[in-house]
C-alpha cells in the first residue's frame, strides 16, 4: 500500500495545484483497480485486503464503475 499511496497520491501530483488533487473516490478505485491488478483480479484476495466481504467489494465495482 505504502507504494500505490506513494506512486498514486505524490508522484502523479507533485506538480498540480492543491485544487486538481484526485478525490478521495478517485484514490479508493485506483487503489481497488491496483488491488485487483496485483492479486492477479482474485476478488476473494481483494476483499480480504480491503477487511470487506466480497459483496461489499462487488458494490464498490459498481459504485467506482469496474467489472466484475
Amino acid at each position: 500500500m505504502k507504494d500505490f499511496f506513494y506512486y498514486s497520491v505524490i508522484i502523479k501530483n507533485i506538480n498540480r495545484p492543491s485544487g486538481s488533487l484526485p478525490s478521495l473516490d478517485r484514490l479508493k478505485k485506483e487503489y481497488i483497480c491496483y488491488l485487483l491488478k496485483v492479486t492477479g483480479n482474485n476478488k476473494t484476495k481483494t476483499a480480504e485486503i480491503l477487511n470487506i466481504s466480497i459483496p461489499g467489494l462487488n458494490k464498490k465495482l459498481d459504485r467506482y464503475g469496474l467489472t466484475h
